[in-house]
């Protein structure tokens, strides 16, 4: 339900992608924890992840692409916690950051809110 309040309060486009990131808490924001996993959507503003580490909302996080090595700080939105698997997790961007997931055609509101 908290990820359904997440996608009406859209400030740009979210698209279904699947791309690999690293998610750890910097150091001071609790238990260190480093996870592996893959963005079930994304935009200029966050992302909606797939985790097992038990994260909480406002807790701070460092999300990591794999792919570019680049790394930005986020805020968790939402957890919806699922009992046969990973929860699923709404990050913010401290600051919009739409180059962060390397897409070659971003929609449109993503250049109008960098």
């Amino acid at each position: 339900m908290e990820a359904k309040r997440w996608q009406k309060a859209r400030r740009s486009q979210r698209l279904p992608l699947d791309i690999s990131v690293l998610v750890h808490r910097p150091p001071k924001e609790g238990p260190q924890f480093y996870e592996r996993t893959r963005t079930l959507s994304a935009s200029a503003h966050g992302a909606l992840l797939a985790l097992t580490g038990l994260v909480a909302p406002r807790q701070r996080l460092l999300l990591q692409n794999s792919a570019s090595g680049e790394q930005q700080e986020c805020r968790v939105v939402s957890v919806e916690r699922d009992l046969a698997g990973p929860s699923k997790v709404a990050v913010e961007f401290a600051r919009p950051a739409p180059g962060f997931w390397r897409i070659a055609y971003p929609p449109a509101d993503w250049k109008s809110n960098p």
